[in-house]
């Protein structure tokens, strides 16, 4: 017999690689981390926003861009992103002062009239530009929050702490929480008009709005209880609150129910219901770095703008409503706060940013029900996309001319 004089092949090389390689997610993680902190840190070195720089860099590899980043790819990076994004929920919670908020009894005056303008503005503006009433009434309800997420991480990064910036955080929870409630409330009408019938319309919202605060109550409850027998050391802390902040994310999502306002809560009572302070106040910091950067340069990749001229112009109109909706109470009842006209406005600008969480709940009510005509839904995606440009930069500016930044930022 002929001695076989061919070398081993491949697949008998046990300890070889195979393709596709496994495990691929922490390698596209690790290459989206390195390529969105260059991009976070040479916009930082510009004067601009770290965020910028991570949400270009995403668009650059995205849909918008390269098309590296697919929905697939979004998809296996859910954890990262829900990490991100419990993190910084939980930290602006965690700023809510309700003492404070009782004693500035024309905030609450403030956020309901802002609340209230900036709906009526944006449904006038969209019924007048041909819009149907259901369509424009929900689309104005998802406009009125800021974004929490854009907020609560420049707040964080520039160590801003004073009036304006309190207003501003204090605002975008209140504002993310009421455009929450009226869109889920819409969106049971909606159900109502497509599915079912009254019965259902009052246990989607019920399910809804109840569940999400009781589900934060249950865990703040928990992360109490374990905070007691923890101790105060900084270790036992930290895993403890990142325990909860994963609790509460994987729990709002497989119930149905708001991630936002579950955090929120746990946040919220975390800071006021705490009074023998069992649970230390966490900041993140350098950990929730990590998720954050991956949190917005998958939001870049996201995005979606269209050119032509009508979509640019109701998106202009339906970005300047809103803003006149926020700015003017805001302006108009300075005189009865310490702020002063000025810094009234720089409050203003820093309600600018646009809060992620309405894309998906706008992309998802289309998806079921297909409430939204593709004009519109290119205005929202398209405005979205402006403001997530614009708000960072003009929220920067509020707060660096506030000067209740850190002397190194």
């Amino acid at each position: 017999m002929a001695e076989n004089r061919e070398g081993p092949r491949l697949h008998s090389l046990p300890y070889l690689p195979h393709f596709p390689l496994s495990n691929w997610q922490l390698l596209v993680s690790a290459i989206l981390l390195l390529l969105g902190y260059a991009g976070g840190e040479l916009s930082r070195r510009l004067g601009l926003p770290r965020v910028l720089g991570y949400v270009l860099v995403g668009a650059a590899l995205g849909d918008p861009g390269l098309g590296v980043i697919k929905e697939g790819v979004r998809n296996d990076l859910h954890l990262f992103i829900d990490v991100g994004l419990g993190m910084l929920l939980y930290e602006l919670g965690q700023r809510l002062d309700l003492d404070w908020m009782r004693r500035e009894r024309w905030l609450w005056v403030t956020a309901i009239a802002e609340m209230v303008l900036t709906w009526l503005f944006v449904f006038l503006v969209l019924t007048l530009m041909h819009h149907t009433r259901l369509e424009s009434s929900l689309l104005a309800a998802v406009v009125i929050s800021s974004s929490p997420v854009v907020v609560m991480y420049m707040v964080r990064d520039l160590g801003a702490d004073g009036q304006v910036t309190s207003r501003v955080v204090t605002l975008t929870a209140l504002n993310s929480m009421a455009a929450f409630v009226i869109s889920a409330t819409l969106l049971s009408w909606v159900h109502y008009s497509y599915e079912g019938g009254v019965p259902t319309v009052l246990f989607h919202s019920i399910y809804l709005l109840i569940g999400s605060f009781a589900l934060g109550l249950v865990v703040f409850a928990l992360y109490h209880g374990l905070a007691r027998w923890f101790g105060k050391a900084d270790a036992p802390q930290l895993v403890l609150a990142i325990s909860m902040v994963l609790l509460g994310v994987g729990l709002a999502d497989a119930l149905k129910l708001s991630v936002l306002c579950t955090l929120l809560t746990v946040g919220v009572l975390a800071k006021n219901a705490n009074p023998r302070r069992f649970i230390r106040h966490i900041e993140f910091g350098v950990t929730a770095e990590l998720f954050c950067v991956i949190l917005f340069v998958s939001a870049g990749a996201a995005w979606h703008f269209t050119w032509d001229g009508p979509t640019l112009l109701t998106a202009g109109a339906l970005i300047g409503a809103r803003y006149l909706g926020k700015a003017i109470p805001i302006y108009g009842l300075a005189a009865f706060t310490p702020l002063g006209v000025s810094r009234a406005g720089l409050v203003a600008l820093g309600l600018t940013p646009l809060s992620g969480f309405t894309a998906l709940l706008v992309l998802d009510t289309t998806n079921q029900y297909h409430v939204f005509a593709p004009h519109l839904l290119d205005v929202f995606l398209s405005s979205l996309v402006i403001l997530e440009i614009a708000g960072p930069i003009l929220l920067q500016i509020a707060l660096l001319h506030a000067r209740e930044t850190t002397p190194e930022t």
